[in-house]
């Protein structure tokens, strides 16, 4: 059998804390990137219908006969075949609720930059929208090592995007309003 296949746009996206998670458990995988770009499209949409998924997407995960798309249904399946889904049950609740907060986040921030002007409407709304969801956070992690305790688990590879500590720039693709590259903001 081949090594498995992960596929997304050549960004970072919803696909790094993917690629983060195989390398940390030094999975060997194949790092399908499609130029995020027209032709990149296009050849996506070549191949989109003919790989044998249920819900075509990106990013996507083939490993022989699994075959998964959706980012967080990749993180979750990998968590719990890489043993990253919590040791206990009461990590295991801690896990589901991080990632549907992680989840939450993402979108909210994505919404933001993607669909509205980033400098001229909605930037002290979203801040102040944000500020409660890093403080639930931070209360969190000042009580344990990892979102879910002492043991690192598939959520954490969510949220260390988020961290200053990864790659800092460019967050979204070239349409991004903000963090879709140009310079970065000079506190990055």
């Amino acid at each position: 059998m081949g090594k498995p296949i992960v596929a997304y746009w050549d960004l970072r996206g919803r696909g790094e804390p993917i690629r983060y998670l195989l390398h940390f458990k030094r999975v060997d995988f194949e790092d399908k990137r499609y130029p995020a770009d027209v032709e990149g499209f296009q050849e996506w949409q070549k191949d989109k219908f003919n790989l044998g998924f249920d819900f075509p997407n990106l990013p996507y995960y083939i490993d022989g006969d699994i075959k998964l798309t959706q980012s967080i249904a990749i993180m979750r399946y990998l968590g719990q075949k890489l043993g990253l889904d919590g040791k206990t049950d009461e990590q295991k609740r801690r896990v589901l609720v991080a990632e549907q907060q992680s989840v939450d986040f993402r979108n909210k921030l994505r919404s933001y930059v993607m669909e509205k002007e980033y400098e001229t409407t909605g930037k002290d709304e979203f801040l102040k929208s944000v500020e409660p969801m890093f403080q639930q956070w931070e209360k969190l992690l000042e009580e344990r090592k990892f979102l879910a305790g002492n043991d690192v688990t598939y959520v954490d590879f969510l949220e260390y995007m988020k961290s200053p500590v990864r790659k800092p720039w460019p967050i979204f693709g070239p349409s991004a309003k903000f963090g879709g590259g140009g310079d970065p903001p000079k506190h990055l």
